[in-house]
């Protein structure tokens, strides 16, 4: 197993897609239901407090100029068949607003893991990767709930 390359993990992101940080990009409403856990992130959704659905898997960590390795984060996407992501960001140089102890995050490097892999990075702000984690979540919501209607058998 590698070693941890800093003595303390950085809590910027983990900060930063809380409700009360990321609603400065979108709606309150919408950064409430944007719920994730930090595995490093996995973004679901609630039908009941022990009932989640797995929507997508985003690998994160800072952005040293890397290319992070992504084959785990790849295969467990594809075997559950949603999509994956790699999200590097850059902290910025002033304290996260909803919790000064960490730094804010000035910008990201995304790549889509899984399925349809990119070979280029993009370059997002703070904003933008928020609004992307929506869409994420919408367009999967939309995809899982017709699965279960054409699956019903009511339907």
């Amino acid at each position: 197993m590698q070693e941890e390359q800093f003595l303390i993990r950085d809590r910027s992101y983990g900060v930063w897609h809380r409700p009360r940080s990321i609603s400065r990009f979108i709606s309150t409403r919408e950064a409430t239901t944007l719920t994730m856990a930090d595995l490093d992130s996995v973004l679901f959704v609630e039908y009941g407090y022990s009932n989640k659905l797995p929507l997508a898997l985003v690998e994160v960590a800072r952005d040293i100029g890397q290319e992070k390795p992504t084959g785990v984060i790849h295969q467990l996407a594809r075997m559950a068949d949603i999509p994956a992501f790699v999200a590097l960001y850059s902290p910025a140089s002033t304290a996260n607003p909803a919790s000064p102890a960490w730094h804010d995050i000035e910008a990201f490097r995304v790549k889509r893991v899984w399925p349809k892999p990119e070979r280029q990075w993009r370059l997002l702000s703070p904003g933008e990767w928020a609004t992307a984690l929506i869409q994420i979540r919408d367009w999967q919501l939309r995809r899982f709930s017709s699965q279960v209607a054409a699956n019903d058998s009511t339907y």
